[in-house]
């Protein structure tokens, strides 16, 4: 059964589900700093530093991440990364760009323009598929439509309207999205490798008409 979730333009949510601002579901939303001296005093090893171009949709990149010095690090205790955080890019041309933190990082921390949501009362793998789907990313993108500038400070995301069923239906639900995820996954793998194996077989075809070893002179009319 549905009933009105009270905002017009989400309209009917199904009974017994809770429809919040994100504010009231966390413990935290807060970005980091980029340290004094920018990519200059970036290193090849030491405490990470995730920014914008490390935070995707299908989880975090971190063959590129930037490394800081521990002294830098210390001074930069309001950008930890926990695990369960949620990850938000919220200015630049990946705004809205997020994902989870799966694993506990020894230590690490996250740029201005990445923002950190600690879910307290939301599973945190539901509040990021939340906000990756087509109702989050609207929501990023309707605050952008109505400012001048390109991006999301930490009011504006603890505005955004959550709507979600219990614990225990959140769990399935991230379960079922996961296992449709993984199935989608498995099937692009196998397109790509028909993929390859066709652009080997014209590959093949090109080397053998053009080097005369297959003769095409009956074989078109």
């Amino acid at each position: 059964k549905m009933k009105d979730s009270g905002i017009e333009w989400i309209g009917k949510v199904p009974e017994g589900w809770g429809v919040d601002r994100l504010k009231f579901l966390v413990s935290k939303i807060n970005s980091g700093v980029t340290p004094t001296g920018g990519a200059r005093v970036y290193s090849d090893e030491g405490i990470p530093l995730i920014r914008s171009q490390n935070v995707h949709f299908d989880g975090l990149r971190l063959d590129d991440v930037a490394y800081t010095s521990i002294e830098i690090s210390n001074t930069m205790i309001n950008a930890v990364v926990k695990k369960h955080d949620v990850l938000i890019n919220i200015t630049g041309a990946s705004i809205g760009r997020c994902t989870y933190v799966e694993e506990e990082f020894e230590k690490a921390n996250v740029n201005q323009h990445v923002c950190i949501i600690r879910p307290k009362k939301i599973n945190y793998k539901y509040l990021a598929y939340y906000l990756m789907s087509q109702i989050g990313q609207d929501q990023v993108f309707s605050i952008q439509m109505g400012t001048s500038r390109e991006g999301l400070n930490f009011q504006q995301l603890g505005d955004f309207i959550v709507f979600y069923p219990s614990i225990q239906d959140q769990e399935k639900a991230v379960e079922y999205i996961e296992s449709k995820i993984n199935q989608i996954y498995q099937t692009i793998q196998k397109i790509e490798e028909k993929i390859e194996l066709l652009e080997e077989f014209k590959k093949s075809l090109i080397h053998h008409v053009v080097t005369g070893k297959v003769d095409v002179r009956d074989a078109i009319a």
